[in-house]
């Protein structure tokens, strides 16, 4: 092992030039993964966001007594379906409508707090399941009028399931093209050396002793290129949460909801990036060598 890693460093000190052509290349193609993921990752999550703004709102009648509209508070907060419920009383309601309207004294002096309804505001979990809430809701007792923008919530439901998907695929496409970057930046350091690994199978080299030197570089400008690109990751994460960005956190569509601060994700994404470098510069080694090994 000894031996194949000085033989591995030696030819590397040799090939300095290449060997910083290939680090350098494999590098941009990590970090620029690396961003794309993060890109994709802040998207869905600004989407999110928006999400979790739609609600439905549920105004009461006036004879309702406030205990009562508690009891109807408690009785919706236990459905898990439910993220948040929020009362607005007839003063707080009053004091949004003095905020929104101060401009307008005329409108505010024909207003009193008796004349605005109390109310309950709903924030679900799942968009999708807005709908089926505003249904089982309508028929509350001393209920007045219940406010959800239906055609709204589907058509951005549509959408932000639109951004899912592209997102994901673009991904996908992303990590398979960084993939193919990195089997032609090692497949051109490989057959520079073609004759010379034609000639050592010729004179009896066995499968191994050829391929382990090779695959050995392949893992370590794969792990170094890893590495610089996790580093540059983490640079952000840190720089994210001394800014206050995103502060409830990341997600991406599938977590259903589960967010984490922007250094754990960019500590997660580093070993990703520095585990998937040294997994495809593995892969992509064995790859390109196949070739000598028939002779």
């Amino acid at each position: 092992m000894n031996k194949v890693w000085k033989n591995l460093i030696g030819n590397v000190k040799r090939e300095k030039f290449m060997a910083i052509s290939n680090v350098a290349v494999m590098t941009i193609t990590f970090v620029l993964l690396g961003l794309f993921i993060i890109i994709v990752a802040v998207s869905q999550t600004s989407l999110r966001y928006l999400e979790q703004q739609a609600q439905i709102t549920l105004f009461f009648k006036d004879d309702v007594p406030e205990a009562k509209i508690f009891e109807i508070k408690t009785e919706i907060e236990k459905d898990t379906r439910v993220m948040s419920v929020n009362y607005i009383s007839k003063d707080e309601a009053f004091r949004i409508f003095s905020e929104i309207n101060k401009d307008e004294p005329i409108l505010l002096e024909s207003i009193s707090p008796s004349l605005l309804p109390a109310s309950l505001e709903i924030k679900s979990k799942n968009l999708g399941d807005l709908p089926n809430l505003s249904e089982e809701y309508s028929t509350i007792d001393g209920l007045e009028e219940l406010r959800f923008f239906k055609d709204v919530v589907e058509r951005f439901r549509f959408w932000s399931n639109l951004v899912y998907v592209i997102g994901f695929v673009l991904v996908a496409a992303f990590m398979m093209i960084s993939y193919s970057v990195v089997i032609a930046t090692l497949r051109a350091t490989i057959h520079s050396k073609g004759i010379e690994l034609e000639i050592m199978k010729l004179v009896g080299a066995t499968d191994s002793y050829v391929k382990k030197p090779l695959m050995y570089q392949g893992m370590l400008f794969g792990g170094v290129s890893g590495l610089i690109a996790g580093l540059v990751v983490l640079l952000l994460g840190i720089l994210a949460t001394s800014f206050g960005v995103f502060e409830q956190g990341l997600t991406f569509g599938f977590s259903g909801g589960f967010f984490v601060s922007p250094l754990i994700f960019s500590i997660v994404l580093f070993f990703v990036l520095f585990v998937s470098g040294i997994g495809l510069g593995y892969l992509g080694s064995i790859t390109a060598i196949k070739k000598y090994l028939n002779y």
